[in-house]
């Protein structure tokens, strides 16, 4: 090889690894309490810990002293249902439409309760029974007397892990407004994909826990409200931090009974007008139900909630508490190793570790490991320069590394073959 390609390749390499740091800051570490005794050990996802991290976790490793990523997987942690006094509903169908949505009808069979002419229970909540997956979707709930006229119910719900079993299956809750229809038909929107195992749908009238960890409550927000002569009212929600947020409750008064429809708006970059960007979450405020309800999670230190209250008094809204999943991260940690987290990386993806494929293996009780206090990382000085509190810089410079490394590799190419010639 030439003098000349050797400095070639000296840059190309050069570039090709100043493109890789840059892509791999993170930007928070904090240092994990000493490790007394080897095994497996859970590094607990609290709100401080969540602001630091996206919501699917991909920017979280664990490193040991020498900056070597230490494998771990994510368990998150959900109460457990008792098979007794379970009322089951017969499926009527479950069928897909032309639209590749699942349509579930389901009878609403009474214990010998009778309610006018019809033998039917008066409730609020349905069990989906549903065979493990990975996934999410939505749904709309309408009722029927006849499997003809029907009448919408609530939507959209968000079919969810929200209780787990040791059957190899999760149970979904669909809750709505008190009704007393014979039949309740759930279109669930697939996404063009296949469809969830629904096994069988119920409700419980006595429910007992094997565990009451329902999630993990974040610090109370701070809430502001105007209410417009547009017949609607504008809530602002501010956290201490973005932390993550799978639920929401919203402590509403001012009225004896009332259904308000409400949506949640995440606020864009260019203003805090919420009605001005895409809704992120529909729901409905009833003075029937807990005003408890679970969505995609999200990460956000501010959000808007607005309420149509058409020709109603505004309702009061006294607080707006947020929560998550309880989860943690897993890892297998020795006795006398020194342990970090690092977080907070844009442009980091979901590491795959070879322990995932023996999750089943790994126990769900492990010790707590303690976390230290976040602080910055130590960046380059360039990217330090380059920076100043923007990310606009780091895509447009690993963009131009990779173009300049196939520049450099179609010279070198080009010159090796002179050279063979």
């Amino acid at each position: 090889m030439t003098q000349r390609n050797k400095s070639l390749l000296a840059v190309l390499l050069y570039c090709l690894s100043t493109a890789v740091v840059m892509a791999q800051q993170f930007k928070y570490t904090a240092v994990l309490d000493t490790v007394t005794k080897t095994g497996f050990y859970q590094v607990r996802i609290t709100p401080e810990l969540s602001s630091h991290v996206k919501t699917d976790f991909s920017d979280l490793r664990i490193v040991d002293e020498k900056g070597n990523w230490v494998p771990h997987i994510l368990q998150t942690v959900l109460p457990f249902f008792s098979q007794s006094a379970l009322k089951e509903f017969p499926i009527v169908s479950n069928q897909l439409n032309d639209s590749g949505k699942t349509v579930l009808v389901v009878e609403n069979k009474g214990m010998g309760l009778r309610m006018g002419n019809k033998n039917v229970i008066d409730i609020s909540e349905i069990l989906l029974f549903i065979k493990n997956t990975s996934v999410s979707r939505y749904a709309s709930l309408s009722g029927s007397n006849d499997q003809k006229n029907w009448y919408i119910v609530n939507k959209p719900i968000l079919l969810t892990r929200n209780y787990e079993s040791d059957s190899g299956y999760f149970i979904s809750s669909v809750k709505f407004s008190a009704a007393d229809y014979k039949y309740f038909k759930l279109v669930i929107d697939n996404e063009k994909s296949d469809p969830l195992n629904i096994l069988k749908a119920g409700t419980y009238f006595n429910r007992t826990f094997q565990s009451v960890i329902s999630g993990l409550s974040n610090p109370a927000t701070v809430i502001s409200q105007k209410d417009s002569s547009d017949g609607r009212s504008y809530i602002k929600v501010r956290q201490a931090a973005a932390y993550h947020f799978d639920k929401i409750g919203v402590d509403a008064a001012g009225a004896k009974f009332f259904k308000r429809n409400a949506v949640l708006f995440l606020p864009g970059n260019d203003s805090t007008a919420a009605h001005r960007h895409t809704p992120e979450f529909s729901f409905v405020l009833s003075s029937a139900t807990g005003n408890e309800f679970s969505l995609e999670k999200i990460k956000a230190p501010l959000f808007y909630i607005i309420i149509e209250n058409n020709d109603n008094p505004p309702l009061q809204i006294k607080s707006v508490s947020t929560s998550q999943s309880t989860t943690h991260a897993v890892a297998w940690l020795e006795a006398g190793k020194k342990y970090s987290l690092l977080t907070d990386n844009d442009a980091a993806t979901q590491p795959e570790y070879d322990i995932a494929l023996f999750k089943d293996s790994i126990p769900a009780n492990a010790p707590a490991i303690g976390v230290g206090a976040f602080k910055k990382t130590e960046l380059p000085a360039v990217a330090e320069q380059k920076n100043n509190n923007n990310k606009w810089w780091l895509w447009p410079a690993i963009i131009g590394a990779v173009g300049i490394l196939g520049f450099l590799s179609w010279k070198l190419l080009g010159d090796m073959k002179k050279t063979e010639a």
